[in-house]
């Protein structure tokens, strides 16, 4: 295939979380220094969160062979785990968002793709990362879906589309040199056009405070409609991250839709601050997965607080069930339910070649 076939030039387009799915992706942890007070609990509740999301849609989870019983045996502890497939791959981490293929759909032909873009652990903070690198092109085989490899950084966290042609993402991930050097908006988003399919990049500033990939999108504002966008939000002007949301918030009222209007902004409050020791966590309620008949939603062990994040997204999914799964020593590795997931859009096409970015 010609270099110059982009998934833009071949009319793929970047779905979005509430179109129908295939199925959605996780990764199995091994590393017990990830969780290293609470590593035994972590994995129960990751057992736990792939019988419920199989109850909406196949689940296909990354293990190692060695570890698939063990993990059969947890899962049917909690429920029917029928609908969870294993695929025998070890990765070195857990947030399949990040490190994990972003799947692509040709509407005309069905088809779906997968763009493979570069993975190097949020600007090399982590060293352990070749397997995660790697994981993307590996599924695209067992898949047998076409896979475009981009020679970019990009993780899935940081991009956020409404499934039209529209995508949200920050300046301090994207313009950050620590992925692909010093860049431009312009060389950024004509990159993202090329790879994505896409045609209108939205522009917030900054991440939450703590967040170790430096501010990603899915902390931050998400797509609920094509032209509707939840935004985190704190009331406390004493939050370090008051002056960033607020700023973001602006942004977004500022944004218009394809047809010219504005968009209809909804805010989803923040939990009240989380640290763990010293160091302060990006917990946030935007963190959510979108199932074909669910939203998972982390929670805090914060009731009042969890309880209006959940009454928010159920207004925000009418028709989906509104789940809250308890995020609180997740969290402590620096992401939640969204980075650790990687939704896979329906389509019946599948052929498998490599191509070139």
């Amino acid at each position: 295939m010609p270099d110059s076939e982009t998934p833009h030039d071949l009319g793929f387009r970047f779905p979005a979380e509430w179109e129908p799915q295939e199925a959605i992706w996780f990764a199995w942890p091994v590393r017990r220094t990830l969780w290293p007070d609470c590593f035994d609990r972590v994995r129960e509740q990751l057992a736990a969160l792939y019988v419920l999301a199989a109850r909406f849609q196949p689940v296909r989870v990354l293990v190692a062979a060695a570890e698939q019983d063990e993990l059969r045996r947890m899962m049917a502890a909690k429920g029917d785990a029928s609908g969870v497939e294993l695929y025998d791959y070890q990765t070195d981490d857990v947030w399949i968002r990040d490190f994990g293929p972003l799947f692509l759909v040709q509407d005309a032909r069905s088809e779906v793709c997968i763009a493979d873009w570069r993975y190097n652990a949020w600007g090399g903070k982590f060293p352990d990362q070749a397997r995660d690198d790697a994981a993307s092109q590996w599924m695209a085989k067992q898949l047998g879906l076409r896979c475009f490899c981009i020679d970019r950084v990009l993780e899935g966290g940081a991009v956020e589309s409404n499934g039209a042609g529209c995508l949200l993402t920050t300046e301090v991930v994207l313009l950050n040199p620590n992925r692909n050097g010093p860049t431009t908006v312009e060389t950024v988003e004509s990159q993202l056009q090329s790879g994505l399919g896409i045609e209108t990049v939205l522009w917030l500033r900054a991440g939450l405070h703590g967040d170790d990939t430096d501010g990603h999108i899915d902390n931050l504002a998400r797509f609920f409609s094509p032209e509707g966008i939840l935004i985190a939000e704190t009331m406390d002007s004493a939050d370090p991250n008051y002056e960033a949301l607020k700023e973001n918030h602006a942004r977004l009222c500022d944004f218009r839709t394809s047809a010219g209007d504005p968009y209809d902004v909804v805010p989803l409050p923040l939990p009240d601050p989380i640290r763990h020791g010293c160091e302060p966590l990006a917990a946030s309620y935007l963190n959510f997965i979108v199932l074909n008949g669910a939203v998972l939603v982390p929670t805090y062990r914060q009731p009042k607080k969890d309880r209006q994040a959940l009454a928010i997204l159920g207004q925000c999914f009418p028709g989906r069930e509104i789940h809250g799964l308890d995020c609180t020593d997740i969290v402590k590795e620096g992401g939640a339910l969204h980075c650790m997931s990687q939704h896979q859009p329906a389509g019946s096409v599948k052929r498998y070649i490599v191509s070139r970015g």
